[in-house]
């Protein structure tokens, strides 16, 4: 499975988006903190919508946090 990250530009402020694998569309967003591995988190595709795992890295999880303190609050 293909992942890619298309950065905006805005220098280091920037928010990452994660792309689709299946339709290569960047409108996405964060669904879960934990994949069916530790290191995964789950996004959902808004346009084929298709859940999908993604590779946890730091811009992954500042979202997942920001999302979560949304959510719970």
């Amino acid at each position: 499975m293909q992942e890619n990250i298309d950065k905006q530009s805005g220098g280091s402020t920037s928010k990452a988006k994660v792309t689709c694998p299946y339709c290569f569309s960047i409108d996405t967003e964060f669904y879960s903190l934990f994949g069916q591995q530790l290191l995964t988190v789950q996004y959902y595709c808004n346009t084929c919508h298709t859940p999908f795992e993604y590779i946890k890295d730091d811009d992954v999880l500042r979202e997942g946090e920001a999302a979560f303190r949304a959510t719970s609050s």
